[in-house]
């Protein structure tokens, strides 16, 4: 081993105090950006897959009751690939154990195939079938809630006539990774469920035979979003039409993207202070070590060490701390972002999440977060 690299291990165990303090430091910042970046991808890969496998929709509509007979005119908005017409009611639901109703959001399903956009994926059980009218499937936040299988029943009060429905299966949707009622601050899955029920019984029970109240549509490519808004509700005005909005401004797609947006800000800020820090103190620290070894540098340049040895010497110090500290964050940031990924699986409804942390992830992706 060199001279030089003994004096710096010796300076390293003679400031070991003031050096682990700045490691952990670095350690702290580099686990901040690690942890937002690796939450941060793991969210957007699972609700891009999620998106794009279950169809999520690019346009939403409410209106009171419009005839079916208007989808040709939809269809033919330009920029518009797909149409899909639901029947959508908010119900009341008398659930065992509970001393009021709960608040049921019933959406329709077509009888005899997947629904065209917003497709629902089956965790538990089976789809509905049409003759039998008494059949829905139920989101799994609320199924949990109130420890629903299938099999089991709620009565529901469908347009001022109660109905015993029958739960067979606990499903999944891309329109409500976020499940929470609109105008609510927080989600409430005792309180609020998604039931999915055939079209027919749904439109014998609110009187929407050959009609429906709920429109979803997917864009082409090169659609204009505003254009087709805008079509959209000079055609449905004349039906109670209540506004049409994009995919931005859908509840559950909203909530999620400002997460995932805010992981990309706290891997920006978080880390730009602890490593701001820990560069002031590294500064101070250095300074301080070359003013107290100036004989010590003298002497070792009399012994024919050139001023690049000596600058690299200290430079050495620098890298060994920093390099301590993002090894160490970089293993922290795993583990930090392992786990709140696994915390979001109790606010978010997918499939699966599952984490994912890129080998390549490095600081020059920062400007791109």
């Amino acid at each position: 081993m060199r001279v030089l690299d003994r004096k710096l291990l010796r300076d390293l165990m003679r400031m070991k105090g003031q050096t682990l303090a700045i490691t952990l430091v670095i350690a702290s910042g580099v686990a901040m950006f690690v942890l937002s970046l690796s939450a941060q991808d793991s969210l957007r890969l699972t609700l891009d897959a999620y998106y794009q496998r279950y169809r999520f929709a690019d346009v939403f509509t409410q209106m009171k009751r419009a005839p079916r007979s208007l989808v040709d005119r939809l269809e033919q908005i330009p920029g518009v690939a797909r149409v899909q017409t639901r029947v959508v009611f908010d119900v009341n639901l008398d659930v065992p154990g509970m001393s009021e109703p709960a608040v049921g959001r019933l959406i329709s399903i077509p009888d005899h195939h997947a629904p065209v956009l917003n497709n629902v994926y089956l965790r538990a059980g089976r789809m509905p079938e049409p003759r039998h009218g008494d059949e829905v499937l139920v989101s799994d936040g609320f199924a949990d809630a109130h420890e629903l299988r299938s099999g089991d029943t709620i009565v529901a009060i469908l347009n001022g006539r109660r109905k015993v429905l029958k739960v067979v299966g606990i499903a999944l949707s891309p329109e409500y990774i976020y499940q929470i009622r609109p105008g609510a601050v927080f989600p409430d899955d005792k309180r609020f469920g998604v039931l999915w029920m055939g079209l027919t019984p749904m439109e014998a029970a609110f009187d929407m035979d050959g009609a429906f109240n709920n429109l979803t549509l997917s864009m082409m490519r090169e659609g204009n979003e505003a254009q087709v808004l805008r079509r959209l509700d000079e055609l449905t005005e004349p039906y109670g039409g209540q506004g049409a909005h994009g995919r931005h401004d859908q509840v559950s797609h909203r909530f999620i993207s400002d997460e995932i947006a805010q992981l990309g800000r706290m891997a920006k800020i978080v880390p730009t202070i602890f490593l701001s820090v820990a560069a002031f103190l590294l500064n101070v620290v250095l300074n301080r070590m070359i003013r107290t070894q100036r004989e010590q540098i003298a002497a070792i340049k009399a012994f024919g060490y050139t001023n690049l040895e000596v600058g690299v010497h200290y430079l050495k110090f620098v890298l060994l701390v920093v390099l301590g500290g993002s090894l160490l964050g970089i293993i922290a940031g795993y583990f930090l972002g392992r786990d709140l990924t696994a915390m979001y699986t109790q606010f978010y409804r997918f499939p699966l999440l599952k984490y994912h942390l890129e080998p390549t992830l490095s600081y020059w992706r920062w400007p791109l977060v």
